[in-house]
């Protein structure tokens, strides 16, 4: 026997490194992503907490300053008429109520055109010392028409709306405008008051993230970035602002994307309609936990070069053993059985080293089993190729008959057998099935099928033959008992057609009682052959078989099976059963012995599905064409081969 050698294309030294180095990348990389998944986490809270504290004081901060305000214009708006001129009296109230406030540098006091957004003001206090401190001349204390149009509808909708004043390259200001709406439709005006407060000074604890005060439609009343607070933008797009705005919630906090860059955000509504945002941007926040994983992947090379050196130097030890007894793999595969293999290690692999000894020596016994086994499969494939030479073909048709049949074994070799043979006006149908299946079966079978070739031959020969189907068993059961000596039995039925007198003859030596379809007007009905009789092979001397004879008419169909097709089962042990046969089988019975049994087998085969059969299958159907007997007779049809 040729033997195959094997290459060897990754020795247990190369494996036994990159396992080593796969097992360190491995534990480095969790750890890794385990420190920065936690700091990240440990990061971001921290990040949130304090935007929050940021984001409470700076809203708490303009919350106050922003009522404060309010509180000094509702004075204001009361401390004159606004359809008379201001005299010297309310001047000086007037002055006195801004005198007493700490956050508004200016008040101007007048009628508003909410078509136009002009404003005629009737009257302006302002503090000039604080003004000129911070630099604030009379050309920053200006609200234009066009930013008035815009906030007309907010001051007619609740009264009071704050602008952003700010110019580029002037203090930072903020406006806020208080409306007397119970005077809105005053053909002169509605009278209006505006504060302006200084934001220099303003949001200075802010220095970690990017702040932003909005109002409700969006306008930026204060920024940390100078960009956006003197542009006087409009955040409605920014994602925090409209989550904040969509909220139900006056606190929250989100992390988002906008313009390509990941945010971290908080937002609060402090009142007055005002949103408070912070901001910061995710490579900020999250800087020191990427120097984090630097260090951490710098220490993980470290060690990996570290197992490297280490594998390098303990492989070659550690596999000795192994390459040892690869070397000794090809001795067996170029056919040395004789292995002088010794081992002193007391491990695994010295047990294997012993075991592998042992083996060889059993190798070349397990060879010469094998091809024993081989002989004795092709002498079961022989038997089962003669075994198939006893069973009629499948399809059979002459003048009188019509037969289809359909034989399948559970083995090499089956215990199922039928036949059929014919002689003068006559014409014998049998069909048997053997306990159990396999070769021992397929010797009764066999023997069986030797005796009814003989009856054949004497029926050709001898014109006195009985055509008695209770004689032929009585004569098949002494061969069974001789050929098995009463450990196998079979089952049989044995019937004969008599065309002369158009009659059905037959005996049952314990078989599935065969079907006989009758046709009446148009349809079929069916006729169990039930017929008294014990096994063949059980005694050498057995009661005579009952015998009994029914009428025949063209078209009449008989229906043959064993009882591998009713105790066949499928994948969950449901047997198919006899009430499902019959079912199949009248349903086609019309359609013809082929169409019987083809549709009955592949039902069958269905319900059987993968797994192999429990028992031998067979199924035969015979329709009678006509009765009549001519000449020659039935004694033309082939013989049971």
């Amino acid at each position: 026997m040729e033997q195959q050698q094997f290459k060897v294309r990754f020795s247990v030294t190369t494996k036994l490194l990159l396992s080593v180095v796969l097992l360190l990348v491995i534990i480095i990389a969790f750890l890794n992503l385990s420190t920065i998944f936690l700091v990240t986490e440990d990061k971001l809270a921290y990040t949130y907490q304090a935007q929050s504290t940021e984001t409470v004081l700076v809203s708490r901060e303009f919350l106050n300053m922003g009522k404060r305000s309010l509180d000094t214009l509702r004075l204001s708006l009361a401390s004159f008429d606004p359809l008379k001129a201001v005299n010297a009296q309310q001047k000086a109230g007037l002055d006195s109520i801004i005198g007493n406030q700490t956050d508004v540098l200016a008040v101007q006091a007048g009628l508003l055109l909410t078509h136009s957004g002009e404003v005629k003001i009737l009257t302006e206090t302002r503090k000039s010392d604080t003004l000129k401190e911070l630099e604030i001349d009379a050309d920053d204390l200006k609200v234009s028409s066009e930013l008035m149009k815009v906030m007309a509808p907010q001051l007619l909708k609740q009264s009071f709306t704050f602008l952003n004043v700010s110019k580029p390259g002037r203090p930072p200001l903020l406006g806020i405008a208080l409306a007397d709406l119970k005077l809105k439709n005053l053909q002169s005006g509605m009278p209006i008051a505006i504060a302006y407060v200084s934001l220099k000074q303003f949001g200075l604890e802010a220095k970690a993230s990017h702040m932003t005060i909005a109002d409700r439609e969006g306008w930026v009343l204060f920024d940390s970035d100078p960009t956006v607070f003197f542009n006087k933008k409009n955040i409605l797009d920014d994602p925090l602002y409209s989550t904040a705005v969509a909220n139900q919630l006056s606190t929250g906090a989100l992390e988002y994307d906008f313009q390509g860059t990941k945010f971290i955000g908080s937002y609060v509504r402090p009142g007055l309609d005002l949103i408070v945002l912070t901001r910061v941007e995710w490579r900020v926040a999250m800087k020191a936990t990427y120097a984090l994983a630097e260090r951490y992947l710098l220490l993980g090379l470290m060690a990996l070069a570290a197992a490297i050196v280490f594998a390098i130097l303990f492989a070659k030890m550690l596999t000795a053993p192994i390459n040892r007894l690869y070397q000794a793999t090809k001795e067996v595969a170029g056919g040395n059985f004789n292995i002088a293999l010794k081992s002193k290690a007391k491990d695994e692999i010295g047990a294997l080293s012993d075991s592998f000894v042992m083996m060889s020596k059993k190798i070349q016994e397990l060879i010469q089993e094998s091809i024993r086994k081989v002989h004795l499969e092709n002498e079961l494939a022989i038997a089962s190729t003669v075994q198939q030479t006893l069973i009629p073909p499948p399809s059979y048709r002459n003048d009188f008959v019509h037969i289809h049949s359909v034989y399948k074994s559970a083995d090499q070799c089956g215990g199922d057998w039928w036949g059929f043979f014919g002689a003068k006006d006559k014409m014998a149908f049998m069909i048997a099935d053997a306990t159990g299946h396999g070769l021992p079966s397929a010797l009764i079978t066999a023997s069986a099928r030797s005796c009814f070739s003989v009856l054949h031959k004497l029926a050709q020969e001898d014109p006195e033959f009985s055509f008695s189907p209770g004689a032929m068993l009585a004569y098949a059961n002494r061969v069974v008992f001789d050929a098995a000596s009463g450990k196998i039995m079979m089952t049989f039925f044995a019937g004969v057609i008599d065309f002369s007198s158009k009659t059905f003859t037959f005996a049952n030596a314990g078989h599935n009682p065969p079907w006989l379809f009758k046709k009446q007007e148009g349809r079929y009905a069916l006729k169990s052959l039930v017929a008294q009789g014990q096994r063949l092979g059980e005694a050498f001397d057995v009661p005579p078989y009952e015998e009994k004879s029914i009428d025949i008419t063209p078209d009449d169909i008989l229906f043959m099976y064993t009882d591998g097709v009713l105790e066949g089962t499928n994948a969950t042990g449901e047997m198919y059963g006899k009430t499902r046969v019959r079912k199949v089988v009248e349903a086609h019975v019309g359609s013809g012995p082929q169409g019987l049994v083809e549709s009955l087998t592949k039902e069958f085969l269905v319900h059987n599905g993968e797994k192999p059969l429990d028992d031998d299958v067979t199924l035969a159907a015979a329709r009678f064409l006509s009765p009549e007997v001519s000449t020659h007779g039935p004694e033309n049809t082939a013989a049971m081969t």
